[in-house]
């Protein structure tokens, strides 16, 4: 097997890494301070691929452009979501959390199916970047993009959560409700702010979908699988731990899929393996001590 091929496809597994990191995230910020497994950050996610596919396809937005406003316009539902549902469950039994979340992700396919049918969308946008190419090897500008902005937004979130006000309190709220809300702490507003920061990053990981992959209304669903494991891999609730582990995910996942006979089929299997190991040899995740935010 050719040198160029296996370095190529490791490239495009890094760009992939880039898609998994936006979506995860949000997810590991929203586990993270409020410990609500949110099984409805996929749908999140795509709704955020649908804002930036109508955008583009009705009004001529730039996919760039469509991307962030659909991080404000997720940003707004997801705090209402919270407002309206998940704060009221928030203090209740884990297990109905689980079924409280996943109940709002079926009902959001659902009304998407409904509303835009279950058919699968292109949106046949230019290249944001160009194609790099080098020594054989070919990386199109779009996934690069890709990549580009998972960095930049996990960079953002890593600032944001270390030295702003904000960050420190929610960083506070996470480790112990209590003092925090004796040190002035508005707990509450910090539960509701996980979940804007939540929203706007699934806002926009769904332009990058749209951009790479396609809009469906199912399409969060193999995504917030493949974030599950992600923050499981990392240490749940970590976000520089989440980067990494979406960096051997997207790895685990292109190897499999481009050196095992007829691997690109597994699909789930590697994402739903890397769980079930974690979970049985490390439950707190590889680096959920050592880089908890």
């Amino acid at each position: 097997m050719e040198a160029t091929f296996i370095v190529q496809s490791l490239l495009l597994a890094l760009t992939t890494a880039g898609l998994y990191a936006a979506v995860a995230s949000g997810l590991a910020i929203e586990f993270g301070v409020t410990r609500i497994i949110n099984f409805a950050h996929g749908e999140f996610v795509m709704l955020g691929a649908f804002v930036t596919y109508f955008l583009y396809t009705l009004y001529g937005v730039p996919p760039v452009f469509g991307m962030l406003i659909a991080g404000v316009i997720i940003g707004l539902f997801s705090i209402l979501i919270y407002r309206s549902f998940l704060a009221k469950v928030l203090r209740q039994d884990e297990h109905n959390q689980i079924l409280a979340t996943l109940g709002l992700s079926i009902l959001i396919v659902n009304l998407a199916v409904i509303l835009w049918t279950p058919d699968a969308r292109v949106m046949h946008a230019p290249a944001v970047l160009p194609t790099i190419q080098f020594a054989g090897i070919t990386i199109p500008g779009n996934n690069a993009f890709v990549l580009l902005v998972g960095c930049v937004l996990y960079a953002l979130l890593m600032i944001f959560m270390r030295y702003s006000k904000y960050g420190i309190q929610l960083r506070l709220a996470s480790d112990d409700p209590d003092l925090a809300t004796l040190a002035g702490v508005n707990v509450d507003r910090m539960f509701g702010l996980s979940f804007v920061i939540g929203g706007i990053t699934a806002g926009i990981a769904g332009g990058l979908v749209a951009l790479v992959l396609y809009v469906q209304p199912d399409v969060g669903v193999a995504l917030v699988i493949r974030a599950f494991a992600i923050i499981a891999l990392a240490g749940f609730g970590s976000i520089p731990g989440a980067l990494i582990g979406a960096v051997l995910l997207s790895i685990a996942e292109g190897v499999v899929a481009n050196f095992v006979s007829q691997g690109a089929s597994w699909g789930y299997g590697v994402a739903f393996l890397i769980i079930l190991v974690v979970l049985l040899i490390r439950p707190t995740g590889l680096f959920g001590k050592e880089l908890r935010s």
